[in-house]
């Protein structure tokens, strides 16, 4: 190895180890903490072991028996599952990050099926990562991970490549399969920049003969990156005023709720429900017919968006409902005293929402009604706390610019970490 490289690498383990450093505070007394696989996640178990001998008490889970070695060995008490169910904080590392989203792909050190089991069980997932490791697409540097059984993998591997995947066997140092924890193997999966990583986490789980896949969406909370300039905290979307999240998407007709929606719905993984699909009969009607609909008419229409919101909350899930949600009475049917819900409010011009209703095909609201709906709507105030995002780009942007406005990073200590 050149002198140059070593120096390179050693300023690399320098901005993991400060970001270790970092989400490590994060570990309270009593804690039972996740503890990753790979050689970023080592210098989290490092920073651990001196919080121990400090004084700080905790039994740490390891998700491989690689991390499993060295916490004995740095005197971390351990713990299992048949003690704990339930994990507090786990901290790991990644081999990609997805900006904004803070979706994954993970496995490069082979634990990826204990990873997951554990950031399952945990409340809150921490990721460390360097700066080199954030891009715009999962994907775009990193292929995807995916454990399967032995038996069958060649028709496994062709099922994969069915899905639009290059696929190779991941081998050991000695040539050999690689052999996981759990006596499965590792088929080694380029998709290049995945648009849409919840819906091929599904379509590869689906797959007969896979176990899981390295693609963990809508976990990290938060991510902490370390570049020269320090070390920078990263929230998820679900981080805002209540857990989990549900986001009405809203504004006048042809603002583009829907789309923009749809696309949150793909890039977060979040449950979608179109909200002009609860409208009553009489009010479709009605609106087919160009005739506005009055506040009694809205009634049973915001009732049921509401029920909708419940039905999520109830569930502990996070979610998104499209909603036109005109007037602040409305929104306070659908948003009330319910912390998880987050107005969007999608704000646009009336030329350009003519545009986009002159195109639109299919859809019951006639343009005749755009007047109407400009004239009866409230812009939210700020005592509401909206979101508030023009909608002049492509759905992809706003989308990306919600999601941005969602997860604030917020720069948590500044490390003088050279290169």
């Amino acid at each position: 190895m050149s002198a140059v490289s070593s120096t390179a690498d050693g300023g690399r383990d320098a901005l993991k180890r400060a970001a270790a450093e970092a989400a490590v505070e994060l570990v309270q007394d009593g804690m039972v903490v996740g503890l990753g696989t790979g050689s970023t996640a080592a210098f989290a178990v490092d920073a651990l072991a001196r919080r121990h001998r400090q004084g700080l008490s905790f039994v740490g889970i390891p998700t491989s028996e690689r991390t499993a070695a060295r916490a004995r060995d740095a005197g971390l008490p351990l713990t299992t599952f048949a003690a704990h169910r339930l994990i507090d904080l786990t901290i790991d590392g990644a081999d990609e990050v997805e900006r904004g989203t803070l979706n994954l792909i993970k496995g490069l050190g082979g634990a990826l099926l204990r990873e997951k089991i554990v950031a399952a069980a945990s409340r809150r997932l921490a990721i460390i990562v360097d700066g080199v490791k954030l891009v715009d697409r999962l994907g775009t540097r990193a292929t995807v991970p995916v454990e399967v059984v032995a038996f069958g993998l060649e028709a496994t591997q062709a099922a994969l490549e069915a899905l639009g995947a290059s696929v190779r066997i991941r081998l050991s140092l000695a040539g050999e399969p690689f052999v996981t924890d759990s006596g499965n193997r590792i088929l080694d999966c380029s998709f290049g920049p995945i648009a849409d990583p919840a819906r091929l986490e599904d379509r590869i789980r689906r797959v007969v003969g896979v176990v899981e896949s390295g693609l963990f969406i809508s976990r990290a909370d938060p991510v902490f990156v370390a570049d020269a300039s320090g070390v920078h905290r990263l929230d998820s979307a679900r981080a805002h005023r209540g857990y989990p999240p549900i986001l009405v998407i809203m504004g006048v007709s042809g603002a583009g709720k829907s789309t923009v929606a749809q696309e949150l719905a793909a890039r977060l993984g979040w449950p979608f429900e179109e909200g002009d699909t609860l409208h009553p009969e009489a009010n479709v009607a009605k609106m087919h017919a160009g005739i506005p609909l009055t506040d009694a008419d809205r009634q049973p229409w915001l009732e049921a968006v509401a029920a909708w919101i419940d039905q999520q909350r109830a569930a502990k899930q996070p979610g998104i409902i499209t909603c036109s949600a005109l007037k602040r009475a409305y929104r306070q049917v659908i948003v009330g005293d319910r912390p998880e819900v987050r107005l969007v409010y999608l704000r646009g011009g009336r030329d350009l929402i003519a545009r986009h209703l002159a195109g639109r095909r299919g859809h019951f609201m006639p343009a005749s009604l755009l007047q109407s709906q400009i004239d009866t709507l409230e812009e939210p105030h700020a005592d509401e706390d909206p979101l508030v995002v023009d909608v002049g780009g492509e759905p992809g942007e706003v989308a990306a610019e919600i999601i941005r406005l969602l997860g604030n990073a917020a720069t948590v200590g500044r490390c003088a970490v050279r290169a």
